[in-house]
């Protein structure tokens, strides 16, 4: 894995950031389908995840196999490695909330992965060929979001458009609350839409 060994377009490009794939990409697939001019940085710990992700061999997109986090602390961390559903895979540690939700829940597995900050990955993209100097970014992290985010460094200000997973509804141990995520963006975003599971749409302040 290397940040800094992106292809670029050479030619004026869209930007698109997505922060915790799963296992299909569903997000990326939707961006790419519906601009072909957008190239997407793809950022995944999960390595089950990222070999599925792989094998979808898709265009415009760079996968990074990493997770994302504020740049504090040590560069990895253990990621517990969750069943049946491996997108409910995290670097927190799960509630009963999470384990007694459905048969099966578990840890399966715990693997050290490389972290990396937003920012070391922003800071290697050709900004005077993106349009209009800005990106749109979709974090979904369970329960990691917060950490993601203070990793922008300065970039968080390029943000145009934001998807984030707002709450894990308590399936987490020491996951960011809804209030203190929304108090750290509220100075640089406006929220556009909250939905039923707390999936949250926010665009950039004028």
């Amino acid at each position: 894995m290397d940040a800094l060994n992106i292809n670029f377009p050479t030619q004026p490009f869209e930007l698109f950031v997505d922060v915790g794939l799963s296992h299909n990409a569903p997000y990326t697939r939707e961006v790419l389908k519906d601009n072909p001019n957008t190239f997407v940085i793809g950022v995944e710990p999960h390595l089950g995840n990222c070999k599925s992700v792989r094998s979808l061999q898709l265009p415009r997109f760079h996968l990074i196999e990493a997770g994302a986090y504020d740049g504090e602390g040590e560069d990895s961390l253990e990621l517990n490695m969750m069943q049946p559903d491996p997108g409910t895979s995290s670097f927190l540690e799960p509630t009963d909330v999470l384990l007694t939700q459905g048969p099966g829940y578990s840890i399966v597995n715990k693997v050290k992965v490389k972290l990396i900050t937003l920012e070391s990955v922003l800071s290697t993209v050709p900004w005077d060929l993106v349009v209009g100097g800005i990106f749109n970014l979709k974090t979904d992290t369970q329960g990691f979001d917060y950490k993601v985010l203070k990793g922008l460094g300065d970039y968080i200000n390029r943000v145009q458009d934001l998807q984030i997973e707002s709450t894990t509804h308590g399936q987490y141990e020491q996951a960011c609350t809804q209030e203190e995520l929304f108090s750290f963006l509220n100075e640089y975003m406006n929220i556009v839409k909250i939905d039923q599971y707390g999936d949250t749409w926010l665009t950039k302040k004028k």
